[in-house]
């Protein structure tokens, strides 16, 4: 789990940091997504996720991602990638979030 203190839950992940990283969520999304889109959803359960969407590039092709952030209280946790589609495993999403945090600026 990851914690933030900002407000809102986009605002939760979007400045919030990971034990993995020194960098914010936020600026490391920023340095490995073209153009991403942050969104906020609550399920029909009533949990609320962050999902951000982007293209990135994985073996020099360009790919859609979609990142997901479970969100418990004052907390998130990251809860799913998919790559055009297909969801991703915890290694590939361990990965991921490594590979992000080394290009941060």
């Amino acid at each position: 789990m990851f914690i933030s203190c900002g407000s809102g839950n986009i605002d939760l992940v979007k400045y919030g940091t990971m034990d993995l990283c020194e960098f914010t969520v936020g600026e490391m999304v920023d340095s490995y997504f073209s153009n991403p889109k942050w969104e906020e959803i609550v399920s029909d359960d009533n949990r609320s996720y962050v999902n951000i969407t982007g293209v990135l590039r994985l073996s020099d092709e360009p790919v859609v991602a979609t990142l997901q952030f479970k969100i418990r209280d004052d907390r998130f946790m990251v809860n799913a990638l998919e790559v055009d589609g297909e969801g991703q495993n915890e290694l590939i999403i361990l990965d991921l979030l490594n590979s992000m945090c080394e290009e941060a600026f």
